[in-house]
Order: structure tokens, then C-alpha cells, then sequence
């Protein structure tokens, strides 16, 4: 119910924001447009005056339409930048850099534009009483009855001879902006108010009572209480078709658990039948590896004594052709005594293995250090 009229509320709100957005905009057109018309009355009252090179008549023309409500100023300023009439005493002489506002309408970085839209035109901005302003350039062309005047030294190719600069208040716009807020914020909390009092009452009366019953229901079931069936009364058809899928699903697990206890138990008797069996298995298993683990241990002691006993069979060899009829040459005595000193080290060596086959848990080690050892020759 929460995650509802939370819904409900961003969607009035945006629903409100998009109203005030929209008519705002409109609001901001129409004066957009009232602004285009004026500046073109302007320039149009203006030209007949500029034409018969009469310029107080046209500047008396703008101070008058300036002392209108909502005129924030007029002023006039030539191709250069420099302003030449405002109804501003301190705009006047000053002169305005292309990158500045609103010469940067036209002096764009590339080629100067010579042709607007209206939107192009226009631009929203704060003074500095941080009010809002809509200032709107309309530039003067450098029309065939100007280039060809006496009074104007202006050559054809000059497109543009200046361009009116026109700011409009627009504080009346805000107050209706405001007023407008004021008024969609009013609406919005009553339809949320209403919207909101309706969900409690739809919620709690077809939503929050038949979902306790199925909520005590699933109890029940987690329980495992599958003898009480689930009512709900005086709700809709597809919370009372949830209620018989529920009594219908609550059916069959207690049947399913009646199968399942039957078969865990039958299951029971086969695992302990084969449980006996397995152990039977296992020892004839274990007394098959005793007796690989015997055979491997036999062919590991012979291979270990072949070494030792290899050697002093090629010792005994080197021996017995050193020994001569008369005895061992006295050249070779000291050699023979090598022999002889190894022999002894061989036969040695075959008691080690002996006894460390002994003890199989130490035969690892002790053959691998065996096998490790040097072969003597």
C-alpha cells in the first residue's frame, strides 16, 4: 500500500511539474511573440524617421514605447557594436566586444549569421536584482530604399546596418508561473489525498483481509497443518480461485507426505540391507589391498637388494681376476682392499633394506634414500 501511494504521488507531481513546465513555455512563447511584433513596430515606426535621416524623431519613437509597462529598455547599436541610442543612460557610448551578449547571437565562431529564427533570438536572463528578463535582438537590414538614399553612404554589399536590442520584465510571467504552482500544488494534494483514502479503503477491505487469511494459511502449511482448510469470503474471483488452488495444492502435499513417509520407510529397510552388503565388500576390498600392498613391498624389497647385490657380484668379478696363482699382486693391494671395503658396503646395505622392510611405514623413506644413494661399481 505504501509503494502505491508513493506511485500515485510521483505521478501527480510530475503530472503537476509537466502542467507548469508546459504552460510556462506557452506563457514564454506568447511573449516571444508579443516581443518579435514590438521590435518589428519599432523598427517599422523607426525606419521612415532613419530614411528622412530625422534620428531624434525615431529615438523620441523608442523612448515613448519604453515608458510602456513591462519595457525594461530599448537600445540601438551599429554593425561594430557600438551603441548608439538606449533608453539606459549608461548604456550609451559603450561599445560591446562580439563574444558579448547579445552580439554572440550572431558573431558566432565561423562566418557571422545574417539570418535568425526566432528562437535564435531569444534568450532568458537575470538582472541584477536578480529579476528575470527576456531580451530579444532583431537586426536591420540594409534595405534597397536605405542603400540607394542620398543621406546614407551604406554600399549595397553591407547586409546589416545594426540591430534593435529589446528587453522585456518578465515579472508578470513569474507571478502567473508562481500563482500557477500555487494552484497545481493545491490540486495535487487533494487528488492525492482522495486517491490515497480510496487505496486504504479498497486495500484494506478486498486486499489486506483475504491475504491474512492466506498468510495464516501458508502458516498453517509451514506447520505442516494440512487438516485446516483456507476461507475467503467477500472477495474477488481471482483472490477466491487463489484460496481453492491453495486447498487443492494443500491436498495433495498431504497425500505426497503420506507416499513420502511410506517410502522413506521402505527406503530405510533397502539402505540397511545394503549398508550389510557394502560391508562385506569393503573388507574383502581391504584384504585385496593388503595383499597388493604386500606384493608391491615384496617387489620394492627385491628390486632395492638387486642393486647392492648386483654390485658386489661385479666386485667379486673384479676380484677374482686380480688373484693370481701366487696371491694378489702387490701392485694392486691397495686396490683389491677398495674392492674388498665396498663389498662390505654393499652387503651392508642389504641388511638396511632388510630391516627397514621391516617396518612398512618407514619403507618409503628408507628406499627412496636407498635409491638415492650412489651405485657403487
Amino acid at each position: 500500500m505504501l509503494s502505491i501511494t508513493v506511485i500515485v504521488i510521483i505521478v501527480a507531481a510530475v503530472s503537476g511539474l509537466v502542467n507548469v513546465r508546459t504552460e510556462e513555455g506557452q506563457l514564454l512563447y506568447t511573449m516571444t511573440l508579443g516581443a518579435d511584433q514590438l521590435s518589428k513596430a519599432i523598427t517599422s515606426a523607426t525606419w521612415h524617421a532613419m530614411l528622412d535621416d530625422h534620428r531624434d524623431v525615431a529615438y523620441q519613437v523608442m523612448r515613448t514605447i519604453a515608458e510602456k509597462q513591462g519595457i525594461d529598455r530599448i537600445r540601438m547599436f551599429n554593425r561594430t557594436g557600438e551603441v548608439r541610442f538606449s533608453t539606459n543612460p549608461e548604456d550609451r557610448g559603450a561599445s560591446l566586444k562580439r563574444d558579448s551578449q547579445p552580439c554572440a547571437l550572431c558573431h558566432a565562431p565561423g562566418a557571422p549569421k545574417l539570418k535568425l529564427d526566432l528562437p535564435s533570438r531569444v534568450q532568458i536572463v537575470r538582472a541584477a536584482d536578480r529579476r528575470r528578463r527576456l531580451e530579444m535582438v532583431t537586426p536591420i537590414y540594409n534595405e534597397k530604399s536605405c542603400s540607394e538614399a542620398e543621406c546614407h553612404a551604406h554600399p549595397v554589399e553591407m547586409k546589416v546596418l545594426g540591430v534593435l536590442d529589446l528587453a522585456l520584465n518578465l515579472e508578470s510571467v513569474d507571478k502567473e508561473v508562481a500563482s500557477m504552482k500555487a494552484r497545481v500544488m493545491l490540486v495535487t494534494g487533494v487528488e492525492i489525498t482522495l486517491i490515497g483514502l480510496f487505496i486504504i479503503f479498497f486495500t484494506r477491505h478486498f486486499l489486506a483481509r483475504p491475504i491474512a487469511n492466506l498468510i495464516g494459511g501458508f502458516k498453517a502449511v509451514s506447520q505442516m497443518e494440512l487438516d485446516k482448510p483456507l476461507e475467503i469470503v467477500d472477495s474477488s474471483e481471482e483472490l477466491d480461485e487463489l484460496a481453492r488452488s491453495f486447498n487443492i495444492m494443500r491436498d495433495r502435499l498431504r497425500a505426497a507426505l503420506a507416499e513420502l513417509n511410506q517410502f522413506t520407510q521402505n527406503l530405510e529397510t533397502k539402505v540397511e540391507e545394503r549398508t550389510q552388503q557394502l560391508k562385506a565388500a569393503q573388507k574383502k576390498l581391504l584384504q585385496s589391498d593388503r595383499l597388493a600392498s604386500l606384493g608391491q613391498l615384496s617387489a620394492s624389497v627385491a628390486h632395492e637388494i638387486n642393486n647392492p647385490v648386483s654390485g658386489v657380484l661385479n666386485l667379486s668379478m673384479l676380484m677374482q681376476r686380480m688373484l693370481k696363482e701366487d696371491g694378489i699382486p702387490p701392485a694392486r693391494l691397495e686396490e683389491f682392499r677398495k674392492y674388498l671395503s665396498q663389498v662390505t658396503n654393499e652387503t651392508a646395505r642389504v641388511g638396511r633394506i632388510v630391516r627397514a622392510a621391516s617396518f612398512p611405514t618407514c619403507w618409503h623413506s628408507r628406499g627412496a634414500a636407498s635409491r638415492s644413494a650412489p651405485r657403487r661399481t
